[in-house]
């Protein structure tokens, strides 16, 4: 029970530090160019030193600024009543990108395209442009991440259920459920799938006792679709015979690795550095699946050789077109 509890302890604390920076408004220009080519602004929810979505799609903004001259700024926790103010701010000091990095941005960005008509705007992890013609929708495919993630429970899975736990449900998190159930069941086996919402995306300790409630009823390989709540999920399977873990959102055999077959890993930064480098601005959605670079898998040691084969098919075929899965 001690080792128990010390390995619970160990995993909190670097989950609570993933968060611990204070929030800032910096300008920062890139070295490469004499003239930048273009400014860019992004709306951050969180803090850029998370070691997940909104570190990783600032560094990606800051790679498109070194390889583009882009001249960048940024504003971290952007609370929602805030999201108006900081957006049009940026539009009235002449940024040309507007980016509100996370699905929570779409009205407040909607509103302020509507003011600055020749301002191109962003909303990030999402598909919905709103209909605003300078708004251009970005993500990448959760449908495609979970369909290799009920490929790899599918054929680890002894009990035949398996199970995925989410903070809230967005559309995005509906696609990852309902390919996650066409992913399970392409071994030969009837496997039940299981979800579940735990109300928070950071709280450990929710994600922790679904978990459990999950594994009492029979799930032998869960997937957290969830940001630093995800160490809940991983310290359950930990304390429990014979659970696996497929990752989602990050490589999370860097925190469990003896208990992870294999990650379903978003590319953030590539979301991030197509968004500030313009590749996106059409007023559409776009959505990087497995052939745009939007999905990195990444499998283990613990994934058998049949579940590695599965998953090397599994990806060509969507990255060809052939199991007619859209990002």
């Amino acid at each position: 029970m001690k080792k128990q509890q010390l390995i619970f302890g160990i995993l909190l604390i670097a989950a609570i530090a993933l968060g611990a920076c204070a929030p800032a408004v910096a300008p920062t220009t890139a070295p490469a160019q004499a003239e930048p080519t273009h400014k860019v602004a992004m709306v951050l929810p969180g803090v850029k030193t998370d070691e997940a979505f909104n570190q990783y799609t600032y560094e990606g903004m800051m790679r498109a600024a070194e390889d583009f001259g882009v001249e960048t700024a940024y504003k971290e926790e952007v609370t929602q009543d805030q999201q108006l103010e900081v957006i049009r701010q940026f539009a009235q000091q002449g940024y040309d990108i507007i980016i509100g990095q996370g699905g929570q941005f779409g009205e407040a960005l909607q509103t302020v395209a509507k003011e600055y008509p020749k301002t191109n705007f962003v909303f990030s992890v999402a598909t919905d442009t709103g209909g605003v013609p300078n708004v251009t929708a970005a993500t990448v495919s959760y449908a495609h991440a979970g369909y290799v993630a009920g490929v790899m429970a599918c054929s680890m899975t002894k009990s035949n259920k398996v199970a995925m736990l989410t903070g809230e449900w967005y559309d995005p998190h509906r696609q990852f459920e309902a390919n996650f159930e066409k992913g399970a069941q392409t071994c030969g086996k009837e496997v039940k799938t299981s979800s579940v919402a735990t109300g928070s995306w950071s709280d450990v300790n929710k994600a922790r006792e679904a978990s459990l409630a999950l594994i009492a009823d029979g799930n032998d390989v869960l997937v957290p679709l969830l940001d630093a709540a995800y160490v809940g999920v991983l310290t359950a399977a930990q304390d429990s015979k014979g659970v696996l873990i497929v990752g989602a959102v990050t490589d999370t055999s860097k925190v469990a690795p003896t208990v992870t077959v294999g990650s379903v890993v978003f590319n953030w930064n590539e979301l991030g550095y197509q968004e500030a480098a313009g590749k996106l601005l059409d007023g559409k959605s776009h959505i990087l699946g497995m052939a745009d670079n939007g999905i990195t898998v990444v499998t283990n040691d613990l994934l058998s050789a049949e579940g590695k084969t599965a998953v090397d098919k599994a990806v060509d075929g969507l990255k060809s077109g052939e199991l007619g899965i859209a990002p």
